[in-house]
């Protein structure tokens, strides 16, 4: 039986449209926590919505925490333990700014994750260049713009055409009704 026929033995008329989902290139950032240092190597996640940094970073900074025990799902369906907060941890962004901002800490082996949000908070712009591939790009205090590329096209399973399959995603197709029955 068919994903067609399955649907009409349920009474659908209309096969549904499936959501389709994608997302941006993932880039790199460096920034600091705490009292890192060096930088630490930051995943700009444009589809997250918590900023992550692992337990170890936690612990070896010594920053202040609030317990708490919850799982993450990520988007392949793997969960991650997120057992405390740091609010407020000192952090400064490659621009050289401290920024206040939370983070979740996460146990286990995880990159350090910030969102879009954090992103516009900051006044920290991502764009998109064909050439440079994904942008961040923050106002100066002398008023100039900087700008750091934080995925090349050149990376490793770059893709600039639309997701594979997207021609099989089609399928909002009207459904005649099967004779006899009332749907």
């Amino acid at each position: 039986m068919d994903i067609q026929e399955r649907l009409l033995m349920f009474g659908f008329k209309e096969i549904p449209k499936p959501k389709i989902h994608y997302a941006c290139p993932l880039g790199f950032m460096k920034i600091f926590i705490g009292n890192e240092e060096y930088p630490i190597k930051t995943l700009v996640d444009t589809g997250a919505e918590l900023k992550i940094i692992p337990e170890e970073i936690a612990i070896k900074d010594s920053l202040k925490t609030r317990n708490l025990n919850m799982n993450l799902r990520g988007i392949g369906g793997n969960t991650t333990s997120l057992v405390a907060l740091s609010e407020f941890p000192p952090i400064i962004l490659a621009s050289g700014e401290e920024t206040p901002i939370h983070f979740f800490i996460a146990k286990g082996s995880v990159h350090t994750v910030i969102e879009r949000p954090f992103l516009e908070d900051n006044n920290i712009r991502l764009e998109f260049s064909h050439k440079q591939g994904e942008i961040l790009s923050y106002q100066e205090p002398d008023g100039r713009r900087l700008c750091m590329p934080i995925c090349k096209p050149q990376a490793l399973g770059w893709k600039t055409g639309p997701p594979r399959g997207l021609d099989l995603c089609n399928m909002a197709k009207l459904v005649r009704n099967t004779p006899g029955k009332n749907f």
